[in-house]
């Protein structure tokens, strides 16, 4: 079988199930299976594909059609240019969490960024890629989960900035200050947020494969912004800012906590769907 044949079948066979962007995840499969680049995959089309690939990307098929994320089958996601290894212990990187990113770069596009503080980091997406692209700045990351902790670290170390962060295992409290910054120019979060009651309501992609330490945000939701509010208030420079991701509809709970704290909630930023993502809060 061809390349473009096998392709072809692929993306047929992900369409007919329904399943979201058979065409990328077909190619992202088949690239894998394969082991071809983008550029051999779009300048070789009639590449002869050997039986142990074609029941390779079979078997990967059949994964993807039971509901298994394309990302968590290859164990590997992109995020903000980057590639991130994923696991059982991490959240799935999300296009929506790049909102933190652009809002970072709107931020600091004039003055200095030194110091970054991630909050239940997960898999590194948000710490790796800042300290990539602002190669002044250092980081520390933490995270409860100590599984989760070594998937990020790998991250750091696949994307070159391992030397510029510190990894720490820390529920949400100030445990982790210990011979680290006690200020920070930028504090970043994705947290828990969903509503313990709605996790049963998610995709199975979601709840059968995000960890659940990952999604649930207790009774309403606010459980982790109620105890990360505290540490913004305690560890943020005064000229610094926190940027939180929020659920739908939570904009005006977060800001709330926040402004209760004595903290500025001083704008929302959208995602690419227009849904209010993310809270930024200053001194």
């Amino acid at each position: 079988m061809k390349l473009q044949d096998l392709y072809f079948e692929t993306k047929q066979e992900l369409k007919a199930a329904d399943k979201d962007s058979p065409d990328l995840a077909a190619r992202r499969l088949i690239k894998q299976a394969a082991g071809l680049s983008d550029v051999q995959f779009i300048t070789e089309p009639e590449k002869a594909m050997s039986q142990a690939v074609i029941d390779t990307v079979k078997a990967m098929v059949e994964r993807r059609l039971k509901g298994e994320p394309v990302s968590r089958i290859l164990g590997e996601q992109e995020f903000g240019g980057l590639p991130f290894k994923v696991s059982e212990a991490v959240l799935d990187p999300r296009p929506d969490t790049e909102t933190i990113i652009e809002a970072t770069f709107q931020h600091f596009q004039d003055k200095p960024l030194r110091t970054i503080l991630d909050l239940g980091t997960g898999s590194g997406c948000l710490i790796v890629t800042l300290l990539h692209e602002f190669p002044d700045s250092r980081g520390v990351a933490v995270d409860i989960s100590e599984s989760a902790l070594a998937i990020a670290r790998e991250n750091a170390d696949r994307n070159g900035v391992l030397d510029r962060c510190t990894f720490v295992k820390s529920d949400w409290d100030d445990s982790f200050t210990a011979d680290l910054p006690s200020k920070y120019d930028l504090i970043v979060s994705n947290p828990p947020y969903i509503p313990n009651q709605d996790i049963a309501n998610l995709l199975d992609e979601v709840k059968k494969h995000d960890p659940s330490l990952a999604l649930d945000g207790g009774n309403d939701g606010l459980d982790a912004y109620k105890k990360i509010i505290p540490i913004i208030n305690s560890h943020l420079n005064r000229d610094g800012i926190s940027l939180l991701e929020i659920g739908i509809s939570q904009e005006k709970d977060v800001t709330r906590i926040a402004a209760n704290a004595g903290l500025t909630p001083s704008r929302i930023h959208s995602d690419l769907g227009g849904i209010p993502r993310v809270v930024e809060i200053s001194k």
